[in-house]
């Protein structure tokens, strides 16, 4: 285990080295930065893709990446390492999908010189036994191209060919996921001595969406009779991704009601199209449904309309995503801007790992969090991922009402060698107990809070903080967690439930669980890469207005729900006391439900202390209950609602406790 760097720069200075010179000898580059620019000192060369630079995902490829040596050469010995971000076990241009065995079949790789230099490839797939995670995360898939006889000169070049196709191969297998710019990041060890270097430009590729598969329909959930509200009409294709190139027809109307509009996509509207100004006239529930002249169809999510405005009305977001900033995909703007334009969420968050994010990226990051900030129409919020190991906290995301914050890292899998991982002499958090404690320094008027989630280092109930540790993220694109979630409460931890999904693929809102199965005979071609289930996790917050202030303060105080991605209405109170609330010990609990499905619901269930209490089946998209429990309220207890609707989606609510 690599000691923390405190402990490390503690000895160093007893034996009177310098915080630089320790950071020097340790990390021979403070940054990757730094790193690049002594590449480009060395002019040890450039890469870039020659012919084909774009391709649709799901499909295939050939792609020819040329690295052409710079003034520094390229000694016998002498190597490169290409790497790919972060892939979920998918490894296809890391290793385990490439192959040279057999140029007929899928993911053939050529390797060619100017010189007829002979070159060994070595893959390190992120999961093998000598996987370079530890020195390369989030860049930790690699191949390595390595001289074995003489030198490459200046000029002289190496061209690396991804899916061959002069032997009949169909070519190397695309991710599943859009992207405008799949980046194959090039590092270089000029002399054979063990040193590599980041080029300062690696090239990259435009990884398209296929067409349009399915429609989506979304709908702000609360309304008041004649005031202006929004739908939101969006194209997917058959992996999850928007569909930017539709051009089809849409006919909209609102059920009941008499509300029509059409929808002529053009290229700008980059297969999305937001409806606003549209009114209501009488109170009840609506949905809008949407037809298109090509066969598609969606319905939306129900829409209440109130007599008068209510005090507190249900937003939707995600407080989960991750960017190429860290081990995702896309800009922060693009993730943000998805979640906009596409998952038509009211809120979200970028929460980038804190350990991976430069101070440049972090810059940035709150830079484009608050000029995205539009409060009334998309509130942002600054957040990030403090990621410690299970044994000293797990994973926790921290969040700020306001528009800046220090960025507090953790140890996780730290390496000097890794350039992407911060080697500067501030303060850190080790364990997550000092995670607290450095936040309470900060924390004033309900300004902070943080969110354990299971992800890939779950959250420990061991250590908890009342005052910052607000929720827990019960959903996501990992798995939905209830067991885990409960072990929190049973410590009698009062944490809200919350969903997010903890995105990669740089679509904020719409969080995809994709399969792994393998091709078969009888199956589709890149069936390993269906959709599991597209739109994983959603929180649900009752907030007094949505801008940052009206929906923190909604989170802080636990007024959420979590959904497996449906945008289920819920309403549920014990003794007059909404979710998120407390109580006071008595004889009886009056509890109080109502909820409205985005299909059929097949079950509710009210639960006490981890076990159903009362449970109602209501065989249709609404529910309303008043049960009383006459056991008691005795202090210590929680009760919360659990649904689950025909088609095996979930709402669940956060509890209301017994003081």
């Amino acid at each position: 285990m690599i000691p923390p760097m405190r402990f490390l720069l503690g000895l160093a200075m007893v034996a009177g080295l310098s915080a630089q010179s320790f950071y020097e000898s340790e990390a021979p580059y403070l940054s990757e930065e730094a790193a690049m620019m002594r590449a480009s000192q060395l002019d040890l060369g450039r890469a870039e893709f020659l012919g084909a630079d774009s391709g649709v995902v799901g499909g295939y490829g050939e792609f020819t990446l040329r690295f052409t040596v710079g003034r520094a050469g390229l000694a016998s010995g002498g190597a490169l390492r290409i790497a790919t971000q972060h892939d979920f076990g998918w490894d296809m241009w890391g290793g385990t999908r490439l192959q040279m065995k057999d140029p007929a079949a899928p993911n053939f790789l050529v390797i060619r010189t100017s010189n007829n230099a002979k070159i060994a490839w070595k893959p390190y797939p992120q999961g093998g036994a000598d996987s370079l995670f530890r020195d390369y995360h989030p860049w930790q898939t690699i191949n390595e191209f390595r001289v074995e006889d003489k030198r490459l000169n200046p000029g002289d070049w190496i061209e690396i060919v991804y899916g061959a196709r002069s032997g009949g191969s169909p070519g190397v297998e695309i991710q599943p996921m859009d992207e405008t710019a799949f980046m194959q990041k090039v590092y270089v060890d000029a002399d054979g001595k063990g040193e590599f270097l980041p080029l300062p430009d690696s090239p990259t590729l435009r990884i398209l969406p296929g067409e349009a598969k399915r429609l989506h329909v979304i709908a702000q959930t609360d309304a008041v009779v004649g005031e202006p509200l929004w739908i939101s009409v969006w194209a997917e294709d058959s992996l999850s991704n928007p569909a930017s190139g539709y051009g089809g027809v849409v006919d909209l109307a609102v059920e009941p009601g008499s509300w029509r509009e059409v929808w002529r996509a053009e290229a700008g509207d980059a297969g999305a199209r937001r409806f606003e100004g549209i009114r209501l006239e009488q109170p009840g529930v609506y949905r809008f449904r949407a037809r298109s002249r090509d066969g598609l169809e969606a319905v939306s999510n129900p829409v209440r309309v109130h007599e008068t405005a209510p005090a507190a009305r249900i937003y939707w977001g995600d407080l989960h995503t991750h960017t190429r900033y860290s081990d995702g995909r896309g800009t922060p703007r693009e993730m943000l801007e998805f979640g906009r334009k596409y998952a038509s969420i009211d809120f979200c968050a970028v929460t980038d790992h804190a350990f991976t994010t430069t101070d440049w990226m972090w810059e940035e990051i709150q830079r484009t969090a608050n000029e995205m900030n539009e409060p009334g129409r998309y509130v942002t919020f600054l957040g990030y991922e403090w990621s410690g190991v299970t044994d000293v906290g797990g994973d926790h995301n921290v969040f700020t009402v306001e528009d800046s914050m220090p960025l507090i890292r953790s140890y996780t899998g730290y390496s000097y060698r890794n350039l992407r991982m911060y080697h500067g002499p501030n303060k850190q958090a080790g364990h997550v107990e000092d995670l607290f404690r450095m936040l309470a320094e900060n924390f004033r008027d309900e300004n902070l809070l943080v969110i354990p989630h299971f992800g890939g280092r779950r959250g420990n109930p061991e250590w908890h903080n009342p005052k910052l540790q607000r929720g827990i993220e019960i959903f996501s694109d990992h798995r939905r967690s209830e067991d885990w979630a409960t072990t929190f409460l049973e410590r009698g931890h009062r944490v809200g439930v919350m969903a997010s999904t903890d995105n990669h693929s740089g679509n904020a809102g719409y969080g995809v669980r994709r399969t792994a199965r393998e091709v078969g005979e009888d199956q589709p071609l890149f069936s390993r890469f269906s959709p599991e289930e597209g739109g994983t996790a959603l929180i649900a917050v009752y907030g007094e207005s949505l801008d940052r202030q009206g929906v923190f303060q909604g989170v802080y105080h636990r007024r959420t729900y979590a959904t497996t991605g449906e945008r289920i209405v819920l309403e549920f109170s014990v003794n007059g006391e909404p979710m998120g609330g407390e109580i006071e010990a008595g004889p009886d609990a009056s509890i109080r439900l109502s909820a409205i499905g985005t299909t059929a619901i097949k079950t509710v269930r009210i639960v006490k202390n981890g076990k159903i209490l009362h449970a109602l089946d209501p065989g249709g998209d609404t529910a309303a209950l008043e049960f009383v429990d006459r056991t008691g309220a005795a202090p210590g207890d929680y009760y919360y609602l659990d649904l689950v609707q025909a088609d095996g989606e979930k709402a669940i609510s956060s509890p209301v406790w017994v003081n």
